[in-house]
């Protein structure tokens, strides 16, 4: 497998080497040791450049092998497909590979018969088919119940194969990577292989700061090799926001299992400190999906510069709200108060905007985009240390209880949750409240210390 992968112009780096000797170690009875191989690597680590050699080699290997692979879509696919062919098509062994490219009909075929081909992730793409190798890839972007439909089509196809595996590559994956989760959890319990599971991993630390680009390329296992300059895994926050960056690069579960942040990043955002005596501040406030109560939270700078929040209050029900923030508004002047008009809130802001008794600095217009902007904001910010959070109680309960959803292509906290479990709503108000800082509405005039004459 490596002189194949030789051929196709790309010797294989060390961590490819060590996942190919154990995944494919041969059992005397003739098969292999085991049945699937997961691979969690970070981006750019080169998992094409070491499947292309394993499909090569299978196809060659076993006479008739039907050999599959997939990805998050039948595009991404085809992508990783073709340049599979553009490395064939200039090595040697182009002469022995028949390429077909048309659309629906995609494949590379050997004298042997072996066959290496694509298909979309869907539960019956491979009805009536046979596989001696399956490919995965990027399955962190899977549910379980998408993984258990594809692996529940897999199956079957490798019953009769006698050298059949599924191998499954991925980064970590976020609180929605219900399918590749467990089998991590089980792998990593197990000390990297359960049962028939072969289980490799490359990634930071979890008490690793994700932004530390020594350590962040310390832990890559394509740098020093393919990867030369660590400039081309620096951060830039124009091209990727902290949290993706971290779960890409460092590969770090972002958000684990029902964590909307990783608790690791938590933990290091928790402080005791108090917001400065002269600092700005905002607040924000957030009902509970089922009405049964409503949190307020407040946003300011500590002495280092630093931004933090903090839960000001919580109460059942929702009767006390509107004249709560009015009280906090004249004795804070604060520069900003955030409530989604279109949440759970959109009554106590109505209320708030219509009455004339007291100028509250309410962000308006707040869109659909500004509550994307204000999610972003808060995880970069945590990630990259420059929010923090007061600890509380309640703001550690909303975190256990915080899920996501996919909003615009973006990865954002959702606001429901179980009743049993609690609510989000102190951690979306908390980021809110940061929002409102760090987009005043008012400016407040800071007051001036006179020298004593």
């Amino acid at each position: 497998m490596g002189r194949i992968a030789e051929l196709l112009g790309t010797p294989l780096m060390p961590w490819q080497r060590h996942v190919a000797d154990i995944a494919l170690e041969i059992e005397p009875g003739g098969a292999f040791r085991f049945d699937r191989v997961l691979i969690s690597v970070p981006r750019q680590s080169g998992k094409t450049t070491l499947l292309r050699p394993v499909m090569v080699h299978r196809a060659l290997l076993v006479p008739e092998a039907g050999v599959w692979m997939s990805a998050q879509t039948r595009n991404d696919v085809r992508d990783t497909f073709m340049a599979t062919v553009r490395r064939i098509e200039r090595s040697p062994l182009a002469r022995a590979a028949t390429i077909r490219r048309s659309n629906g009909s995609e494949g590379i075929e050997f004298p042997n018969g072996g066959q290496i081909r694509i298909f979309a992730p869907a539960e019956d793409a491979l009805h009536g088919k046979t596989c001696d190798l399956t490919f995965l890839d990027e399955i962190w972007a899977l549910t379980a119940d998408q993984g258990a439909a594809l692996m529940q089509a897999i199956i079957p196809t490798q019953v009769t194969r006698p050298l059949s595996q599924t191998w499954m590559v991925s980064t970590a994956g976020t609180s929605r990577s219900t399918f590749m989760r467990p089998i991590v959890n089980a792998c990593r319990d197990a000390g990297g292989a359960a049962g028939r599971t072969a289980y490799f991993e490359w990634s930071m630390p979890d008490d690793a700061d994700p932004l530390d680009l020594e350590t962040l390329c310390a832990h890559h296992p394509a740098f020093g090799h393919t990867i030369r300059s660590s400039r081309a895994l620096a951060h830039d926050p124009a091209v990727m926001n902290a949290a993706e960056y971290a779960r890409a690069y460092g590969n770090v579960w972002v958000s684990a299992d029902s964590y909307y942040i990783a608790p690791p990043i938590w933990e290091r955002g928790r402080t005791h400190l108090t917001i400065g005596p002269d600092s700005p501040v905002a607040f924000a406030l957030e009902v509970y999906p089922d009405h049964s109560g409503a949190v307020i939270a407040a946003a300011g700078y500590l002495p280092d510069g630093r931004a933090a929040v903090e839960v000001v209050e919580f109460r059942g029900q929702m009767n006390w709200a509107v004249a709560r923030v009015i009280e906090l508004v004249r004795r804070h002047r604060p520069v900003a108060v955030v409530i989604d008009p279109y949440g759970p809130a959109r009554s106590i802001h109505a209320k708030l905007a219509e009455q004339h008794h007291t100028a509250v600095p309410l962000s308006e217009p707040f869109t659909a985009a500004d509550l994307l902007q204000a999610d972003a904001e808060f995880t970069s910010g945590l990630i990259e240390g420059t929010v923090l959070h007061r600890s509380s109680e309640r703001l550690d309960s909303a975190l256990s209880a915080a899920t996501t959803k996919t909003v615009r292509e973006q990865t954002c906290i959702a606001r429901t949750g179980d009743p049993e479990q609690g609510f989000p709503a102190a951690l979306i108000a908390a980021m809110l409240a940061a929002y409102g800082l760090a987009h005043p509405v008012a400016q407040v005039p800071r007051p001036v210390v006179q020298a004593a004459a």
